[in-house]
């Protein structure tokens, strides 16, 4: 497939868009692939460059996703401890009394502490390849419907009672 303009189709072009827009494989997918391609050859060739420049993008992307590293450790942010005063005495109080007139507080000791998780190159990434896919679906329109549809969050039968 060539224009006249010299912009072309290169070879794994179809692969890397159906892999991409993460088209399953199947006849009637691959086909559809064919026929937008053709289209935009045909009606405007000068947007094969575009589509190949998001293909390059969303393979350079998938890259450094596949490097990136998986999970991080989290990271203590703070802590916070409340202990007994002092040393703990050997005996303790045994009358209800005395409990009430001994603070029990000073006996207990409490740890809190907070985590975090570092800001993960993932998630940018993963937002940079969504733009990109959505620059590619707005040179080849007709290949949105081939995407498989994310299943809704929640699911449900809303009553009134």
């Amino acid at each position: 497939m060539s224009t006249e303009q010299g912009t072309s189709w290169r070879a794994g072009d179809l692969e890397a868009i159906r892999s991409a827009l993460g088209i399953p494989v199947s006849a009637a997918s691959i086909g559809a692939i064919g026929r937008a391609m053709a289209d935009l050859e045909r009606d405007y060739p000068a947007g094969i460059a575009v589509a190949v420049e998001c293909l390059e993008r969303i393979a350079a992307i998938d890259q450094q996703l596949a490097s990136a590293p998986v999970a991080a450790e989290p990271v203590v942010t703070k802590t916070s401890r409340k202990g007994a005063a002092g040393p703990v005495p050997a005996e303790l109080p045994k009358r209800k009394l005395d409990v009430i007139e001994f603070a029990t507080e000073l006996l207990i000791e409490e740890v809190e502490t907070e985590y975090a998780l570092p800001e993960s190159q993932g998630l940018s990434l993963a937002a940079q390849r969504r733009q990109q896919v959505e620059a590619l679906l707005l040179v080849l329109p007709g290949l949105r419907v081939w995407q498989p549809q994310a299943a809704p969050r929640f699911q449900g039968r809303l009553e009134r009672s």
